[in-house]
C-alpha cells in the first residue's frame, strides 16, 4: 500500500507538469500563427506604404513635402497625450482576464473624446504663435483628425491582440493602407492640394475605427459603458506605460519639430526622407508589442527560470536578425538614397548612414521593455523615458545649432546623432535594471563578436570597397557572413535547434525549453 501511494502521489506532478507543458506549447503555438498572420499583413501593408510614399517624395521633393511632414509631426506629438497608456495596460491585463476591459473602455474612450477637443484649441494657439499660413494649418486640422481615429484603432487593435483574435484584423489592415495609398496616388495623379495626404489618412483611419468597433464586439463582446469608479485605479496602474508612450513620440517626433523652426523645409525633407527609410525596418515593432508582451505575460506564470530563458533566448533572436539590417542601412546609405529617393534626396544618406543602428537599438529596447513592465519595472521604463524627454530634445537643440556650418543635409545629421545618442543611453539603463534576467555569458560573447565584425566591415567598405559602387554591398555581406559564422557570433547548429523547437511547439508536441 505505500508503494501504491507513493505511486499515486507521484502520478500528481507529473500529470500537472504535463498539462502546464501542454499548456505552453499550445499559448506558443497560437502566438506563432498570430505572429505569421499579423506579420504577412505588417509587411504587405509596410510595402504598399513604402511605395506609396516614396513615390510622394520623388513626385513632390523635399521642399515640397517639408510641411506635409511638419504637420503630421506635429500633431502626432500634440495627440500622442490621448493614449492615457491604457494600450500596454491591455495587452497585459486582457490575456489574463479578457472581461477586464469591459470596465474601463466605456469611460477611457469618453475621456478621450474631451481631450482632443482641448488638443485641438491648444494646438491652434501654437500655430497662431508660430506664425502658420492657411494651407499648414489645414493640414495639421485634417492629421489632428485622422490622429484621433489612430488613438482608438490603437486600443481595439490591442484588444483583439492581447484576446488572440485576429480574425479580420490584418484584412482590415491591408485595406485600410489600400484605401490610404488610392487617396495618396489620386493627389499625385490628379495635382490635388496637399491636404489630400492628411485626408486619405482620414478616410483611412475613420473605416477601420468603423469596422475595428465591429471586431471587438463580435470577438471579444466589448461592451462600452461610463463607470468613473473603475477608471481611477486603471489610470494610475497604465500611468507609467503613459509617461513612456508620450515620451517615445516626443522623443520621435521633436527633431521634426526643431527643423520647421531653427532650419527650413527642405531641411525637414531631407531628414523626415532618411528617417522615413530607417524606420521601414521597423515593420516588427506593433507585431512585438502585440505578441510577445501577451506571451511573456503567459510564460511569467509558469516559473521563473522558464520565463527568464525565454526573454533571453527571444532578446538573442532578434539580436541575430537586426544586426545584419541595422550594419547594411549605414553602409550603403548613399546607395539607398540614391535607388529610392533619387539625386534631389543626396544630401539625406549622411542622416541615414547615421540612423542605421536605430533597428537594432530600438527592437532591442521593446523585448528589454516588456520584459521590465512585466516584471514590475514598470517605473525604470518610465524613468528612461522621461531621461530621454530630457536628454533627446537638449541634443537636438545642440546639434541642429552647431551643424549650422555643415551644409546641406547637417541638421539632419544632427538630428539623427541626438536619436542614436539616446537609444543607447536608454540601452544601458535597462540592460542594468534587467541583469541576468536579459543578459548572460552566451548572449554577451554574440553581441561582443557580432559588434567587432561590424567594425571590420565598415573598415574595409569605407578604405577599400569605395570605388566599387553599390556591387562593394555584396563584398560586405560576404564578409559579414564569413566573419560571424567563423567567429561562433551566430551558430547555425543553435539556430536550426530554436528553428525546431518553434516548429515542434506549432504542432503541440516536443520539448518547451529554447536552445
Amino acid at each position: 500500500m505505500e508503494n501504491t501511494a507513493t505511486d499515486r502521489g507521484d502520478i500528481a506532478p507529473r500529470v500537472t507538469e504535463h498539462s502546464h507543458s501542454e499548456a505552453s506549447r499550445h499559448d506558443v503555438a497560437t502566438t506563432m500563427r498570430n505572429a505569421l498572420t499579423l506579420g504577412g499583413s505588417l509587411v504587405l501593408t509596410l510595402g504598399i506604404g513604402f511605395g506609396v510614399r516614396i513615390a510622394l517624395r520623388r513626385y513632390l521633393g523635399p521642399e515640397v513635402i517639408g510641411p506635409v511632414n511638419f504637420a503630421d509631426a506635429f500633431t502626432t506629438t500634440a495627440f500622442v497625450f490621448l493614449g492615457l497608456g491604457i494600450d500596454i495596460y491591455v495587452r497585459k491585463i486582457v490575456p489574463v482576464t479578457l472581461e477586464g476591459a469591459n470596465e474601463f473602455l466605456g469611460t477611457i474612450f469618453a475621456i478621450r473624446a474631451v481631450m482632443s477637443v482641448t488638443v485641438f484649441f491648444l494646438m491652434g494657439l501654437v500655430l497662431t504663435l508660430m506664425g502658420q499660413p492657411p494651407e499648414v494649418r489645414l493640414l495639421v486640422w485634417v492629421y489632428g483628425a485622422a490622429q484621433v481615429c489612430v488613438s482608438y484603432n490603437q486600443t481595439l487593435v490591442a484588444l483583439l491582440q492581447s484576446a488572440r483574435t485576429i480574425d479580420g484584423l490584418s484584412a482590415l489592415n491591408v485595406a485600410a493602407k489600400l484605401m490610404w495609398a488610392a487617396g495618396f496616388v489620386l493627389t499625385m495623379i490628379f495635382h490635388l492640394p496637399l491636404v489630400g495626404i492628411p485626408l486619405s489618412v482620414f478616410i483611412a483611419e475613420f473605416m477601420k475605427l468603423v469596422v475595428g468597433a465591429v471586431l471587438a464586439r463580435k470577438h471579444v463582446k466589448l461592451r462600452l459603458t461610463i463607470d468613473w469608479a473603475k477608471v481611477t485605479p486603471v489610470l494610475r496602474s497604465a500611468f507609467p506605460f503613459y509617461v513612456n508612450a508620450v515620451a517615445v513620440v516626443i522623443v520621435n517626433r521633436f527633431d521634426v519639430n526643431v527643423l520647421k523652426v531653427a532650419s527650413n523645409d527642405k531641411e525637414i525633407g531631407l531628414y523626415s526622407a532618411a528617417a522615413e527609410l530607417a524606420q521601414m525596418t521597423f515593420v516588427l515593432v506593433p507585431m512585438l508589442g502585440g505578441v510577445v508582451m501577451p506571451l511573456f505575460a503567459r510564460m511569467q506564470t509558469r516559473g521563473q527560470a522558464e520565463y527568464h530563458a525565454m526573454v533571453r533566448r527571444t532578446l538573442e533572436l532578434i539580436l541575430v536578425l537586426a544586426f545584419p539590417p541595422s550594419l547594411f542601412i549605414a553602409v550603403g546609405a548613399d546607395v539607398w538614397v540614391h535607388l529610392v529617393l533619387g539625386d534631389q534626396y543626396a544630401a539625406s544618406a549622411w542622416a541615414l548612414s547615421i540612423l542605421g543602428p536605430t533597428f537594432l537599438l530600438t527592437y532591442t529596447a521593446v523585448v528589454l521593455g516588456i520584459a521590465l513592465n512585466l516584471g514590475g519595472g514598470e517605473w525604470t521604463v518610465t524613468l528612461t523615458s522621461l531621461m530621454s524627454m530630457v536628454v533627446n530634445p537638449l541634443l537636438v537643440m545642440f546639434l541642429v545649432d552647431l551643424s549650422h556650418g555643415w551644409g546641406l543635409g547637417g541638421a539632419g545629421a544632427g538630428c539623427a546623432m541626438a536619436a542614436v545618442g539616446t537609444e543607447v543611453l536608454v540601452l544601458i539603463v535597462m540592460f542594468y535594471r534587467l541583469g541576468r534576467v536579459a543578459f548572460d555569458a552566451r548572449l554577451a560573447k554574440m553581441i561582443i563578436k557580432t559588434m567587432l565584425t561590424c567594425v571590420v566591415v565598415m573598415t574595409v567598405d569605407r578604405m577599400l570597397l569605395q570605388g566599387f559602387g553599390a556591387a562593394r554591398l555584396l563584398i560586405d555581406v560576404a564578409i559579414y557572413v564569413a566573419l560571424v559564422l567563423g567567429s561562433g557570433a551566430v551558430s547555425v547548429r543553435e539556430s536550426l535547434g530554436l528553428v525546431k523547437t518553434m516548429r515542434a511547439q506549432r504542432a503541440g508536441a516536443g520539448p518547451t525549453e529554447l536552445p
